[in-house]
């Protein structure tokens, strides 16, 4: 099971973020090899890629400290996410969710879920669909191996984890 803090401020789901992922999966044989990418990508040390989720604790992390949407959500009253926020959906989150990144295509649909469901719930819901069918091992958002028992699992998660291309569904506040 998954707390809510792994339900990021602009809908992703946190579980799945390979920054998360590689200090939580101490079996991981290539974890020195995605830290260091990540560590490029991001332009800090490797010492400094860790995330706990967005909203964990004092509200600080890679992630947040240079997030548009996380900055927003702390500046209102009352709102912790985007599902929160009486102005959603506005046109922040729209443009995260139209910027092609493929994780972020999802984030609008999510937020909605959250609204509908709850955010423990859709936590939940998130958990268990970002699992191996086969091993039950969380995998992040661009796995198409399992890094545990090597099973594919790329038909089981969404749009950017199949063999092709992601289609984007273009929104408007």
């Amino acid at each position: 099971m998954e707390g809510t803090h792994l339900a990021a401020v602009c809908g992703i789901y946190c579980g799945a973020c390979p920054i998360y992922r590689v200090r939580h999966d101490t079996e991981r044989k290539n974890a020195e090899r995605i830290l260091q990418r990540l560590s490029e990508q991001l332009e800090i040390p490797v010492e400094e890629v860790a995330c706990e989720g967005c909203l964990h604790g004092q509200r600080s992390s890679v992630a947040f400290d240079r997030c548009e949407i996380a900055q927003c959500a702390a500046g209102k009253s009352g709102v912790s996410r985007c599902s929160d926020c009486p102005d959603f959906p506005c046109e922040l989150i729209t443009s995260f969710c139209n910027s092609g990144v493929p994780h972020h295509n999802d984030s609008l649909k999510n937020i909605r879920r959250q609204q509908q469901i709850g955010v423990y719930e859709w936590c939940q819901e998130e958990y268990e669909r970002v699992r191996c069918h086969f091993c039950g091992v969380s995998l992040d958002w661009y796995a198409r191996t399992c890094h545990r028992c090597g099973t594919n699992n790329a038909n089981q998660m969404t749009g950017f984890l199949k063999t092709s291309p992601p289609t984007y569904t273009y929104y408007r506040a």
